[in-house]
């Protein structure tokens, strides 16, 4: 034990608090390198709130703990059910009284039981925090975009990561004189139906509860009437950016699944009758260069929001105006640091022809990555004392694994169909006539470009060939 307290939560002050360290055998075992918190409650009946203490109090404390597993002791006969069904999001807590204090193997096979029965691999929802990996150069790019007033538009394919990077982003830049807005833009209505009532709706009711919660002028926009138009959204921001601006407190919007404000293959976006999206973003830049404290970042799957030179029959307001950045795969380092890291929490050691493996079988891209190593994690035994990943074992795992992703391959390439039609052409002539792709890359270098940052095509030398990912269609 190398720290002890009292539960500080009103209404818990029975309850405490201590963080320990294992042997260097276990610690190795089980991926455990930092302090590991145990908490105790006298009561008979554990109650949630005394978990979400615990887990509170983890970030609170000014020391190195261990972020996502708290062990839990209580007399309540119903602990581990409760734990059980209370851990999730990445979170594990895992009970104490269960150990038989006179088996000293009791400890080792509770943790095996816990630890070795996760899976941090598999995720399906955005990661964040100490879930987050890799992308070092591409968040500083958005973080000195931010701090530097610029409009930016974060593209990549389906599944690679952009609203983890959204998330992480909202974390980093958010501060006391920083209020940041994530919103998601996949509920919006379809055309022919106009998207715009829908998302300055959205838009009011999130700046509002995000500017309430900090007791910041909210009421230009609380007085805006159920059917404001872009003017009247336009004249409100600007109402609330000047009072916050004497404050020192800047907004930023972060809006993520652009694509359905332009849905190509719904509408054509460049002459297409749907002017307000072009009158909303306009409204937008005009918010950026009238305010010193305000700025927004798009993201999404196509880039022609930025890079179209009209936009619903006007001139588009962000062409050679916004910032543009592209969201490869991993590279070679950053894959290798994620398995290692998420792998060690499991207590899993990756062996280098492993890690090649998974690199070679997915070209680095995040889900893929994630889902081949999630399927390998499957097949490894949980009745060991320490567990290792090998390339034999990576390779017993790739025909089933191939299979598994087969529906996500092709919503992958039917999204660049549908957004990149002509990477998408050129694509398949660069797999059923490779040599005649040059001359057709040279006639369409945005394209081209398109397909280099997406990942989808490598440049080797003078030649182009076609991404791991494709090779799974």
């Amino acid at each position: 034990m190398v720290h002890a307290q009292r539960c500080s939560v009103s209404g818990l002050y029975q309850c405490s608090l201590s963080l320990v360290r294992f042997s260097g055998a276990i610690e190795a075992a089980f991926g455990l390198t930092r302090e590991v918190m145990v908490f105790y409650s006298p009561y008979a009946d554990l109650q949630i709130r005394e978990l979400e203490a615990a887990r509170s109090a983890i970030g609170k404390l000014k020391r190195d703990v261990t972020p996502d597993i708290v062990f839990v002791w209580s007399p309540d006969p119903r602990a581990r059910q409760k734990l059980d069904d209370w851990s999730r999001g990445g979170f594990l807590a895992i009970p104490l009284a269960s150990i038989d204090d006179t088996d000293p193997v009791s400890l080792v096979s509770l943790l095996r039981d816990y630890i070795y029965a996760r899976d941090l691999f598999y995720e399906s929802t955005p990661v964040r925090g100490d879930r987050f990996f890799g992308r070092r150069q591409l968040m500083q790019a958005l973080r000195d975009d931010v701090s530097n007033q610029r409009v930016a538009g974060l593209f990549g394919l389906r599944k690679a990561g952009k609203t983890s990077v959204l998330t992480q982003l909202a974390d980093d830049i958010s501060t006391e004189n920083r209020v940041v807005v994530l919103r998601d833009l996949e509920s919006l209505p379809s055309p022919p139906d106009d998207p715009i009532p829908s998302l300055i709706k959205d838009l009011r009711f999130d700046l509002i509860e995000v500017l309430k919660n900090r007791n910041l002028n909210h009421r230009p926009l609380s007085q805006l009437r159920g059917d404001a138009d872009i003017s009247d959204f336009r004249r409100a921001m600007q109402s609330v950016l000047r009072t916050l601006e004497k404050s020192g407190v800047s907004i930023v919007l972060l809006l993520d699944e652009i694509e359905y404000l332009t849905p190509s293959d719904r509408i054509d976006i460049s002459e297409g009758d749907m002017t307000s999206v072009s009158q909303f973003l306009g409204a937008l830049r005009s918010l950026v260069q009238e305010n010193r404290n305000f700025t927004f970042i798009l993201s999404g799957l196509t880039s022609a929001i930025v890079e179209n030179g009209r936009l619903f029959g006007r001139p588009n307001p962000l062409f050679s105006w916004a910032k543009t950045h592209f969201l490869a795969p991993f590279d070679r380092h950053e894959a290798d640091e994620l398995a290692t890291s998420v792998g060690g929490r499991m207590g899993i050691q990756i062996e280098p022809a492993a890690l090649e493996s998974f690199f070679e079988a997915t070209g680095g891209h995040a889900f893929l990555y994630r889902s081949l190593a999630s399927a390998a994690v499957q097949q490894l035994p949980v009745d060991v004392f320490q567990r290792r990943i090998s390339r034999p074992d990576v390779l017993r795992t790739i025909d089933d694994w191939k299979r598994s992703v087969a529906g996500n391959i092709n919503e992958m390439m039917n999204y660049v169909r549908r957004y990149y039609p002509i990477e998408a052409i050129m694509l398949e002539l660069l797999i059923d006539a490779p040599e005649d792709f040059s001359s057709l890359a040279n006639e369409n270098p945005l394209e081209l470009q398109h397909l280099l940052s997406l990942g989808l095509v490598v440049k080797d030398g003078h030649e182009y060939q076609a991404a791991t990912v494709l090779g799974l269609l």
